[in-house]
């Protein structure tokens, strides 16, 4: 799907409602720190806050700390697109760790390359000090409301 099919799909009122929520979540986002920063049409970028707490006996944040922050902005990524009462859930995440991370800050970007009505495929990245420290691409199940 191109751009423009994005910005057809993209719900500006959605998109500030998903800035709200992620920035005020509970639960794991919130353990990890994760803040959004910015949504747009099909793009969403974020920042975590990694505690000592996530750091492994080698000095290095856990690699799950980082696949679960990369899950949660590729899933957030596709809402602002779909129909209202859509929900989105994971179906596959492929993560190349490429550097390793450190407790502190990392900012992490999504982007929606392709979707339909019933999936997207949504690459994340994360970084620390501008350097990319892993890269994800995932497919995200779109579910539709029930009608009752």
């Amino acid at each position: 799907m191109t751009t423009g099919g994005l910005k057809e799909r993209y719900n500006a009122e959605l998109a500030r409602g998903i800035l709200e929520w992620g920035n005020s979540t509970e639960g794991l986002p919130g353990y990890l720190g994760i803040r959004f920063i910015d949504v747009s049409p099909g793009r969403l970028s974020a920042e975590a806050d990694l505690r000592p707490e996530l750091v492994t006996i080698s000095g290095n944040v856990h690699g799950g700390a980082l696949a679960a922050i990369l899950d949660h902005i590729t899933g957030a990524a596709v809402y602002p697109l779909m129909p209202t009462g859509s929900w989105a859930a994971t179906t596959d995440l492929k993560i190349n760790y490429i550097a390793a991370v450190k407790d502190g800050r990392v900012r992490a970007e999504a982007s929606v390359l392709a979707m339909t009505t019933r999936s997207a495929v949504v690459r994340g990245e994360i970084y620390q000090a501008e350097r990319l420290a892993c890269a994800a691409q995932g497919t995200i199940t779109i579910v539709a409301p029930r009608s009752d």
